[in-house]
């Protein structure tokens, strides 16, 4: 008989709890319910909307109205949200470990800590990054051929032009007031 596939228990590689410390304290936040998850997936996928093309349906601009706001980090701290207000936390620390306790449901540990580290703010590319990104648009510009004519028809190619021979004149009669060039007498 063979055996069934078994995956590991996921509590083992997960990490269970978010530790932020603030002011000599660390706040354990424990992971959202799947409806919160799923409700922060479907938010972070209208912010990402918004940030491209800024075009929001009705539905969307109410997941981010000023009571869902007050939801959000609520939900997103869970039973810290509560700890952090009786610890009389600042309304910038509450949104910081908030979006922290966020983006730690939505993307994981690793850009949590990101955006923890760089003080809530989106960190700057390094500089590989940057020269990476001035290499590939200056590769693209140079590799680019015009585009074809979509008419299927040509541009026919010019003639070349014969030279003038001595003795000629430059006036469309065929006369002139002086010789355009050098002739002996």
């Amino acid at each position: 008989m063979a055996t069934k596939p078994t995956l590991t228990e996921l509590g083992d590689f997960l990490d269970p709890v978010l530790q932020v410390p603030y002011r000599g304290k660390k706040y354990q936040i424990q992971p959202v319910s799947a409806l919160t998850g799923l409700r922060f997936q479907k938010l972070l996928a209208v912010g990402v909307k918004a940030a491209q093309d800024g075009n929001l349906d009705p539905a969307s601009i109410e997941l981010v109205s000023d009571a869902e706001e007050r939801d959000f980090y609520a939900d997103a701290l869970g039973d810290t949200y509560q700890e952090l207000l009786d610890d009389g936390a600042t309304a910038t620390a509450l949104k910081m470990i908030g979006s922290a306790a966020f983006l730690w449901a939505t993307q994981g540990f690793d850009t949590a800590k990101v955006f923890w580290d760089a003080g809530g703010k989106s960190p700057a590319p390094n500089r590989e990054q940057r020269r990476t990104a001035t290499r590939t648009r200056t590769a693209a510009v140079a590799t680019t051929k015009p585009q074809a004519s979509a008419s299927g028809t040509t541009t026919p190619k010019a003639k070349p032009r014969a030279k003038a021979t001595n003795g000629q004149t430059s006036s469309s009669t065929g006369t002139a007031s002086k010789r355009t060039s050098k002739t002996k007498e």
